[in-house]
């Protein structure tokens, strides 16, 4: 059930974007992130799907983890904000709009590493510990 209810998160963000009042300090520039990253995630998800029924199993596992580095980039910008409002206080529209972003980027260049590092391992190995000598 990953995947509607994924959708379901991915499309109510892009409602809300489009239909929800929003205060002043989050238009602009976040407001495109927002489509941006919402329409990606759906997308991931889609392309996930896809590849699971052709039975593509590791393009459907890097589908469905760029979708979920997405879907918890909200719960990063809590710590792309946190450095910021330690060390300098207030932000303005931009650097807001920055700092959100860099939650969302964050985890996708994570997600892309276990991707490509999962990738790059041959199905079925493991790291076997070499045996001390004697």
């Amino acid at each position: 059930m990953p995947v509607p209810l994924g959708l379901v998160s991915a499309l109510s963000g892009l409602w809300m974007t489009l239909f929800y009042a929003i205060p002043a300090i989050d238009t602009g520039f976040l407001t495109v992130q927002r489509l941006v990253f919402g329409t990606a995630m759906a997308l991931a998800l889609v392309l996930g799907y896809v590849a699971a029924r052709r039975r593509e199993f590791a393009r459907h596992g890097a589908w469905m983890i760029r979708a979920y580095a997405i879907g918890t980039g909200a719960g990063t910008q809590v710590l792309t904000h946190m450095p910021w409002t330690l060390l300098v206080g207030e932000y303005d529209q931009l650097i807001r709009a920055l700092l959100m972003g860099a939650g969302w980027v964050v985890d996708i260049v994570v997600a892309e590493w276990v991707i490509h590092r999962t990738l790059r391992r041959p199905r079925g190995a493991r790291r076997v510990p070499e045996r001390a000598p004697g």
